[in-house]
C-alpha cells in the first residue's frame, strides 16, 4: 500500500515490500480457503491471472521450503506493477531500496529462475487436467490448456522486460552503497563487477558513516579515521570502483529517522 510522506518534496509516496509477510498472507489464504483465497493476494501482486493454476498447484506447500529466488519474484512483481500500472504513470523517478548484495543479484538473475520453474509448472499442468480445463481468464471466459501456457510465458516475458528495464542506461541507474571498511569495500567490488557482468548501469558509490577530521586528542576517533582512509585509499586504487563517482556521506552523532532528518543528510550528501 502505498503511503504519502509529507514534506517539502511532496508529493511523495513510500512502499514496503515484505516477501516473507507476503509469503505469510500467501500460506494463511491458501489454508483458510482450501486455495480459493489465493486469488485476492495474487491480484495484489499483480499475479491475478495465474491465480487460480497456481493454487491448483499448492503453491502454499513450497512456501514452508521456498526455492532460491521466491522473495525476489515477490518483490519484482511491484516492478512489475510500477511498468505496467497506470496507477505508477504519474511518477517521475521510482527508488528501489533492495536487499543486501546477494539477493539483489539474484534479482537480475530472476528470469533465469523462472525458466526453471514455469517450466516445473508446465509439467506439473499437464497432470492436472481438471484444473486447467476450469481456468478462467480476466474476463471470465474458459481457457484452453494452450491459454494457461500462453499466460505462463507471458509471465516470462514480463519478468524479461523487467530485466531489460534494469539494463536501460537511459532510465535506470544502480548505486552501490557502502561503509569505510576493507570489507565492505570488497564486497562493493565484487558486487560492480557482477553488475558490470550483467550490463546493470552504475556511475555513483556512496560510503556511508565517513568520520570528519577532528582536531581532538580522541585516540579511538583518531585510528577509525584512519582504518577508513584506508578503505577510502582502497577504492580509489580498485579497478572496478575507481572510476565511479564517489559521494561521502557522514558519519552523525544521532540516527537518521523522518523527513528533516533524511533532507538534512541528503543536503549534505547531494550538495
Amino acid at each position: 500500500m502505498l503511503v504519502p510522506v509529507e514534506g517539502p518534496d511532496s508529493p511523495l509516496f513510500a512502499l514496503e515490500i515484505n516477501p516473507e509477510k507476503a509469503r505469510e498472507e500467501f500460506r494463511t489464504a491458501n489454508q483458510k480457503h482450501g486455495g480459493s483465497g489465493v486469488k485476492d493476494f495474487m491480484d495484489s501482486m499483480g499475479l491475478g491471472m495465474l491465480a487460480e493454476q497456481l493454487g491448483e498447484l499448492k503453491l502454499g506447500e513450497l512456501l514452508d521450503t521456498p526455492p532460491p529466488g521466491l522473495d525476489e519474484a515477490i518483490a519484482i512483481s511491484k516492478v512489475m506493477q510500477f511498468v505496467e500500472s497506470q496507477e505508477y504513470s504519474m511518477f517521475t523517478r521510482i527508488v528501489f531500496d533492495t536487499a543486501p548484495t546477494g539477493h539483489t543479484l539474484r534479482l537480475l538473475s530472476l528470469p533465469d529462475f523462472l525458466d526453471a520453474s514455469i517450466g516445473k509448472i508446465m509439467k506439473l499442468k499437464k497432470k492436472i487436467t481438471s484444473a486447467t480445463s476450469a481456468l478462467k481468464s480476466v474476463f471470465g471466459k474458459e481457457e484452453t490448456q494452450q491459454d494457461a501456457s500462453d499466460k505462463l510465458e507471458q509471465l516470462r516475458e514480463r519478468m524479461a522486460k523487467v530485466r531489460d528495464l534494469f539494463r536501460d542506461s537511459e532510465t535506470t541507474e544502480f548505486v552501490i552503497v557502502t561503509i569505510p571498511t576493507v570489507m565492505a569495500v570488497n564486497e562493493s567490488s565484487r558486487l560492480r563487477a557482477s553488475l558490470r557482468k550483467e550490463n546493470v548501469p552504475v556511475q555513483r558509490l556512496i560510503v556511508n558513516q565517513v568520520l570528519p577530521p577532528s582536531a581532538s586528542d580522541c585516540k579511538f576517533c583518531a585510528m577509525k579515521r584512519k582504518d577508513q582512509m584506508r578503505a577510502l585509499d582502497m577504492i580509489q586504487n580498485d579497478p572496478e570502483l575507481a572510476s565511479l563517482r564517489l559521494i561521502q556521506a557522514p558519519l552523525f552523532d544521532l540516527e537518521i529517522r523522518g523527513v528533516p532528518a533524511l533532507k538534512f543528510m541528503g543536503d549534505m550528501v547531494w550538495r
